[in-house]
């Protein structure tokens, strides 16, 4: 994995309002057929690690009695792997349709008070909900002063390699630049770390991912294995 150069975000202009995902095919959101769980379960299988949440903490490096918020929580796979790490500080989830051990809510209406967590992570999920402002200032609202705010989403280096192999366009705008625009909207100065992980795709592997995305397209064997990366964007912004 590597980390990308840290700083705060620059108060330039928001970019133009780009939000595609790093193929044109979209996000996986919203596509018929699309099968998100799926598509970690074989990047976790090719990478060898919990994808996206142990290279995620590992980027992070949380003190272990922290007490962590993972918004839009889902299954709780991000709880779990707080768990596997031997984190003893409150790690709580949530999300409207809550797995076990989630609490049900809503990122625009979190149910604690003020200043009740360390930590509060929106992972692959604020360029998905309908109000993200809102989520985000309901992030903030719930962090200690000194309290990291942790925004991630995938980058426009994510399996690129292999969509130009199946001849799909990429893009350099991915779906980080909204965590990015938000941010700045909001006015939180922010540090970026870029997570990126080595992988070898089969033609097999490709059909998988392609599937993943409820896509149909044609494999060319040929053109298959081929060496490309996991890319994961983080961006940590502290409360004063």
């Amino acid at each position: 994995m590597g980390c990308g150069a840290r700083g705060p975000l620059e108060r330039s202009p928001a970019p133009p309002r780009r939000v595609a995902g790093h193929h044109r095919a979209g996000r996986g959101a919203g596509i018929a057929g699309a099968d998100p769980a799926a598509r970690d379960a074989l990047l976790t299988r090719l990478s060898g690690q919990r994808w996206p949440y142990e290279p995620l903490l590992d980027a992070l490096n949380l003190a272990p009695e922290l007490d962590v918020l993972d918004i839009g929580a889902g299954a709780g796979h991000g709880l779990g792997a707080l768990a596997w790490r031997g984190h003893t500080g409150r790690a709580v989830g949530v999300d409207p349709i809550p797995g076990l051990g989630v609490t049900a809510g809503q990122a625009e209406a979190l149910p604690f008070p003020d200043g009740t967590f360390d930590v509060a992570l929106l992972v692959r999920v604020l360029a998905h909900l309908p109000d993200p402002a809102r989520a985000l200032a309901e992030a903030w609202r719930v962090l200690r002063p000194g309290g990291q705010l942790v925004l991630a989403a995938q980058g426009a280096d994510h399996l690129a390699g292999t969509w130009r192999a199946l001849g799909r366009p990429t893009s350099a705008n991915g779906p980080d630049n909204a965590l990015r625009e938000a941010l700045q909207a909001a006015g939180h100065p922010a540090w970026r770390l870029d997570v990126r992980l080595p992988v070898t795709l089969t033609a097999d592997n490709a059909e998988a991912l392609v599937e993943s995305y409820g896509l149909r397209l044609t494999i060319n064997p040929a053109r298959f294995p081929i060496t490309d990366r996991l890319h994961l964007c983080v961006y940590i912004a502290v409360k004063s």
